[in-house]
């Protein structure tokens, strides 16, 4: 019964996602500081209602980024669904692929996506990938050489081995662009545990048995003009690793973006480098929806170990009588102790002040998702915790769509068989001494979670 909402919502989503002709858009700058308004104020809210147009210009403002209308847009549900078109996508490519990854494993579907790599490069395709040294460290040297002599264009982020001093800032954002025309962004990465979630493959989860029940884990593919801002992200973090693109073939690139699409979805792409940006984009824009919510918000993230502001911001949603749900890991399914313990204090604040926290009970979570009444939607690699928002690369898209919103409320619903709810009588029955490591592990390492 809950598939119906989602299956008609995906129908309505599809309809518009056509083939379209390419103009140029406007360059995106940087983002600057800017001060949050107060979550409680009715008169934010008044000027928010519907998240029209003064919270876009709160977010004009926050992010430096502008809205792109007319695009086609669709979610892709688990790695079944998310390796399909990246192999469609990759196979039909005539002209560029640009592929950024946290991890690249060395497994079947690495080796498979590096001589999908590898054949498009060979047909003539430019292409280029860029990995994060610390997500992928131990991967086959001979794998990336085989791209490279094949005319791959390869660039590692922050190995370990050569840069020790930047692996606690991690390039986690993940995108996969072809032809100027059609990408993907979200959450997953490439590597067995990610492609194969939502099949009936065998799963390889982290640190315990092989099993037959998938990650968790959303994508999103996008046709329209946002991939303008998506061209720029890229090459401007291919530029941070070596030689920029000539001028002249980045002007090429910006040429094929796709024109809007009467009737689209406006999408804004919000990305953040702490390293070089002033201010936070993730954070900011998802306060900016958190305090302008009205009726309900839905959040699903792997790692939960939110900001303050952002804890704030949840706490005043749930007393102004906005239903507030979340979807994360239990211990069982979370690939790291330190990170479950350190969001069970978090959860203690935001259970007690009525925000319903719901723990996967098997396998991971890896989805970073958010929906807010129903109409305005956020997905991509950013978690809902403090590495994401003040530590990692990180890029997101907002999305205005009803389609969108409603398809990714629908999933949220699907998921909540397979979790518990976290409780205030259970949060009250741990012992003192489990509450102290908790108090510990938050004040020594939250900062890093």
């Amino acid at each position: 019964a809950r598939a119906a909402p989602m299956m008609g919502a995906m129908i309505r989503i599809n309809t518009r996602f056509a083939a379209l002709p390419s103009p140029i858009v406007a360059a995106v700058p940087h983002a600057a500081p800017v001060d949050r308004m107060d979550p409680s104020s009715t008169k934010q809210r008044d000027a928010f209602v519907r998240f029209g147009p003064a919270f876009e210009r709160a977010i004009d403002e926050a992010t430096l980024t502008t809205v792109k209308p007319g695009n086609a847009v669709k979610p892709l549900f688990d790695g079944g669904a998310s390796f399909a078109e990246r192999k469609r996508l990759i196979q039909s490519a005539t002209k560029t692929i640009h592929l950024q990854t946290f991890i690249f494993n060395d497994d079947e579907t690495g080796r498979d996506m590096a001589k999908l790599l590898i054949a498009a490069a060979q047909r003539g395709v430019k292409v280029r990938v860029i990995y994060d040294g610390f997500g992928t460290p131990f991967v086959a040297k001979e794998m990336f050489d085989e791209m490279r002599a094949a005319g791959v264009e390869v660039r590692a982020y922050a190995e370990p081995w050569r840069q020790p001093l930047r692996t606690n800032a991690r390039w986690h954002e993940k995108l996969l662009i072809v032809d100027s025309e059609q990408a993907i962004s979200g959450g997953l990465n490439t590597a067995d545990e990610y492609a194969f979630g939502g099949t009936d493959r065998v799963v390889l989860t982290r640190g315990r048995e092989r099993i037959d029940v998938g990650w968790r884990d959303v994508d999103l593919l996008s046709r329209g003009p946002i991939l303008r801002d998506l061209e720029l992200e890229f090459t401007r973090n291919w530029a941070k690793l070596g030689p920029a693109l000539p001028e002249a073939e980045l002007q090429t690139l910006l040429a094929r973006v796709p024109k809007a699409i009467p009737g689209g979805s406006d999408v804004r792409y919000v990305a953040n480098d702490p390293r070089v940006a002033d201010g936070n984009k993730i954070e900011d824009t998802l306060y900016f929806a958190i305090t302008s919510a009205q009726h309900h918000i839905t959040i699903e993230s792997p790692f939960f170990a939110p900001t303050q502001a952002l804890k704030d911001a949840l706490i005043e949603a749930v007393k102004r009588g906005v239903k507030v749900r979340i979807l994360t890991n239990s211990p069982a399914s979370i690939d790291s102790a330190l990170v479950s313990t350190i969001a069970r204090q978090h959860a203690r604040e935001l259970v007690a002040s009525g925000v319903e926290i719901f723990q996967r009970r098997e396998v991971m979570v890896h989805a970073k998702t958010y929906t807010f009444d129903g109409v305005y939607s956020v997905i991509g690699s950013a978690n809902f915790n403090r590495r994401s928002t003040r530590l990692d690369l990180e890029g997101f898209a907002c999305v205005r769509s009803a389609a969108v919103a409603q398809a990714l409320e629908a999933r949220f619903d699907l998921g909540l068989p397979e979790a518990q709810r976290l409780t205030r009588e259970a949060l009250a029955a741990d012992p003192w001494h489990v509450r102290a490591k908790e108090w510990v592990a938050t004040t020594a390492l939250g900062s890093f979670v």
